[in-house]
């Protein structure tokens, strides 16, 4: 079906045949045909309306890339299946601002990574990421490169340090400044996605503070939440 209507035989607002029609057509079972409507719906390409159908809404494959949290695990498996490249590794000084985010001393001084992550296979840009650690954790950066962990992980597993609380802030940015634009290739003025985390160890001392600048119409970020309802 994906080629049918990226090749034109199915128009934008076009409706798919039934479950019970692909079924017999493909001499398939109506499961198969569930699993491949919703490969073409997270391809992008159709979307489900209660009451009327699959309609198509795409004849083109867009490239989206989509990022869930429910734990640091999936922190972890997003950066590992990703392929990332340091762009700058700067020392610096913290000014009276960045202090405040950081909870430290005006003055001090902490590295600044700055980074530009790709899909898997070196294609769209998914972000770009300024990441704050204390001058402690420098000589991990080079290592989170080779390993492909992120720096969070490596401070856990070189340092001894756990991660007791991970704070998440997310964020739209309007328009885009000239420098990120051109890490995520998009015209500067272009909306986009940012998402600020903060990684804690078991004391409250802030181990890691990211950054990251999502291309508007490429990444998607999705959480589930489940509740417990008492008997």
């Amino acid at each position: 079906m994906s080629s049918e209507i990226r090749g034109g035989t199915y128009q934008i607002g076009d409706r798919l045949p039934s479950e019970a029609e692909l079924s017999l057509r493909f001499c398939v079972s109506r499961h198969t045909v569930r699993a491949a409507l919703r490969a073409l719906h997270d391809l992008g390409l159709v979307s489900s309306q209660q009451g009327v159908g699959t309609i198509v809404q795409e004849t083109r494959l867009l490239t989206h890339y989509s990022q869930g949290f429910t734990s640091a695990q999936d922190l972890l498996q997003y950066a590992t299946t990703t392929r990332v490249r340091v762009v700058e590794r700067t020392k610096v000084a913290v000014d009276a601002a960045l202090a405040r985010q950081l909870g430290c001393e005006s003055g001090e001084h902490w590295w600044r990574v700055r980074t530009v992550r790709r899909e898997p296979a070196g294609g769209a840009v998914l972000a770009c990421s300024e990441i704050h650690i204390p001058l402690a954790f420098g000589v991990l950066v080079r290592e989170s490169i080779r390993s492909r962990q992120p720096i969070f992980a490596l401070i856990v597993s070189r340092f001894g340090e756990k991660i007791s609380e991970i704070q998440q802030e997310i964020s739209c940015v309007a328009s885009l400044g000239k420098e990120e634009a051109g890490y995520l290739g998009v015209p500067p003025g272009s909306p986009a996605l940012q998402i600020q985390r903060r990684y804690f160890g078991t004391k409250g001392r802030l181990l890691e503070m990211a950054r990251s600048i999502h291309p508007n119409e490429v990444f998607k970020y999705s959480m589930r939440v489940r509740l417990r309802h008492g008997s």
